[in-house]
């Protein structure tokens, strides 16, 4: 077979092997969010097998030791806490692996007098920030109010109103923002 042709076959399966895997539904691990979907598996016990949705309340139902709240927990965390509930009187020495199958979307709603409006998803891995967004968000229009910024986070807790200018001034605190938050820039009265 010819060098080149062969070469070029490697190179072309390194380019789409990841898109392949993606869509054979790869587990992830990670710090696990609120909603996710997550596998539990318990070698050599597979009557313990535990796919889901997280509840609301950021626990799973698993057999034997009922709900355990696994929440901001990364992957390995998550699966030495579950160790530990079936070593407590079930398992001798039990094996737990905790995998994400799918991530529920993050994200925060910026309104009102900003450039470009709208609904942006939450990093991953980082805390993004109130100015982060509004920078997202193309920044603030002419005839925005940025004293007057509100933030409303969800499960209520009432509007915290912001001073845009405070903040990149060094005079206050960038706030980091949370999945549902949103975020109000009103207009000017003049």
């Amino acid at each position: 077979m010819n060098s080149k042709f062969l070469s070029a076959i490697v190179i072309l399966f390194g380019v789409f092997a990841p898109v392949f895997a993606s869509a054979q539904g790869v587990r992830s691990s990670g710090v696990i969010g609120r909603m996710d979907n997550v596998e539990i598996r318990v070698f050599r016990e597979d009557e313990l097998t535990t796919r889901g949705q997280l509840s609301g309340d950021g626990t799973i139902s698993m057999p034997l030791i009922g709900a355990v709240r696994i929440e901001g927990l990364t992957t390995d965390q998550a699966a030495a806490a579950i160790t530990r509930k079936l070593a407590d009187g079930y398992l001798v020495k039990p094996e737990v692996s905790v995998s994400i199958e799918a991530r529920i979307r993050k994200t925060i709603t910026v309104l009102g007098q900003a450039q470009r409006p709208g609904v942006f998803e939450l990093p991953a891995h980082r805390q993004l920030t109130l100015v982060e967004a509004i920078g997202m968000a193309g920044g603030v229009t002419r005839i925005a109010n940025s004293k007057k910024i509100s933030l409303k986070r969800r499960g209520g807790g009432g509007v915290e109103i912001v001073n845009l200018s405070d903040i990149t001034t060094g005079k206050g605190n960038d706030i980091s923002l949370r999945d549902g938050d949103v975020v109000t820039i009103p207009e000017s009265l003049f």
